[in-house]
């Protein structure tokens, strides 16, 4: 099984709270916040600081900034400046300063106030390649996939630890439940296999909104309906689409 790349990638950083401009503090830190256009969209929320610190002031704020780019597009940016190219990913040391110098270039005509002044304060941003996959099954002879081995969805929907934790909840019942260790297995392939497909292409779903993976014309309306600030609480943040959505 190999990582499938989604189309495209996201710059990262987490400037410090009290670097960024007070109307930032005021209008946007406290929040999870999104702005979306064409092929674009950028989200951040508040994380901890430095030794997990949690006092006002002390915090950071989480950015993220999609873009879209093809597979040789993303095959020249893992390259660093002595030229070693990285198959995946590139180390965030390592990202080249032409690429971080165009990224803040383009920045300034794309993105608005408050999340230029988070970019303006991250010293060394670098950017994640966006992959997912998901294994046709968990089970491999005595070998049990969990988490991220198992399957990885695209970042869309922040569910990666729960789902890592909600499989090794099913494999421990799985084990406790039964007396020969190949049946549980079996069982716990049966109840988490589908569910992780499930998963994977809800993420994927998501993904139109960039403009990526658009076939058919059913796609292209929910694409659009993904930019509108009631597609992105219906769809993006919802606390329980599992629930939310069973069909998918």
């Amino acid at each position: 099984m190999q990582p499938v790349y989604s189309g495209y990638y996201l710059w990262r950083g987490a400037p410090n709270e009290s670097d960024l401009s007070p109307e930032t503090r005021r209008t946007m830190f406290p929040y999870f916040s999104f702005f979306l256009a064409d092929q674009l969209q950028a989200a951040g929320y508040p994380i901890s600081g430095a030794d997990d610190e949690l006092r006002i002031g002390h915090r950071r704020y989480n950015f993220v900034w999609y873009r879209v780019a093809d597979a040789f597009k993303l095959k020249q940016m893992c390259v660093d400046e002595h030229g070693t190219e990285y198959e995946f990913r590139i180390p965030p040391p390592l990202v080249r300063k032409d690429l971080i110098a165009q990224m803040r270039a383009e920045a300034e005509t794309l993105l608005p106030p408050q999340y230029l002044d988070c970019l303006r304060h991250i010293y060394q941003p670098f950017f994640t390649p966006v992959y997912d996959f998901c294994s046709p099954r968990l089970v491999f002879g005595r070998v049990a996939l969990v988490g991220d081995a198992a399957s990885t969805p695209r970042p869309h929907i922040g569910f990666g630890v729960t789902k890592a934790a909600a499989e090794a909840q099913a494999l421990a019942e799985a084990l406790s439940s039964y007396d020969d260790i190949d049946q549980a297995l079996a069982v716990y392939n049966a109840a988490r296999q589908p569910l992780s497909e499930r998963i994977v292409s809800h993420a994927r779903k998501l993904g139109m909104q960039l403009g990526v993976g658009i076939v058919t014309d059913e796609d292209r309306k929910f694409a659009e309906m993904l930019q509108s600030p009631a597609g992105i609480l219906d769809w993006f943040g919802m606390p329980n689409f599992l629930a939310a959505h069973p069909n998918l």
